[in-house]
């Protein structure tokens, strides 16, 4: 059994069988780090497959944790992740954003939907910060995951054709 240490809440536990099954076949496939979720706090943990297999005895370099906020696309538990070209993005929903303004739009939309997702965000002024990741309570994933997805072939979840996957 594989174990892993979650940096944001300190918890070290054992992986579920499906996230041991995926670090096997990332493993054989040649992954150099792969990403779990913490059962605790929902954060993502980084492990290294070719080491926890035995392929091979060095792990690669840290990969920089590049989260700002939740991100704010109904039934997405992903994070919004600032790239190198200031350009905002979602690897689990692959919505991708030009600005940060067009991040905290979407932010008060989806709060106007779902009230309970202002749980994860601050408003100072005119922007938006993230609760701590390790802050944000467990049940609030499980109830973005239930979100009902309105979309259309035409319209996205905004009204504006700019639905899941798109970008902006």
């Amino acid at each position: 059994m594989f174990e892993a240490k979650c940096g944001d809440c300190n918890l070290v536990f054992s992986m579920s069988e499906e996230q041991q099954k995926n670090v096997e076949k990332e493993a054989k496939a040649g992954t150099e780090t792969f990403i779990i979720r913490c059962p605790k706090c929902h954060s993502m943990v980084f492990v290294h497959p070719l080491v926890l297999c035995g392929t091979s005895n060095t792990a690669p370099k840290e990969v920089a944790d590049r989260r700002v906020l939740c991100c704010p696309v109904p039934a997405c538990i992903g994070y919004v992740e600032d790239d190198e070209d200031k350009q905002f993005s979602c690897s689990e929903c692959g919505t991708v954003w030009k600005n940060i303004e067009e991040v905290y739009r979407d932010i008060e939309l989806i709060i106007k939907r779902f009230a309970y997702r202002k749980e994860a965000y601050i408003k100072k002024g005119a922007k938006w910060q993230s609760v701590p990741f390790n802050k944000i309570p467990d049940h609030y994933y499980a109830n973005v995951q239930n979100e009902e997805v309105q979309t259309s072939k035409i319209y996205g979840w905004r009204g504006d054709g700019a639905g899941k996957g798109a970008k902006h």
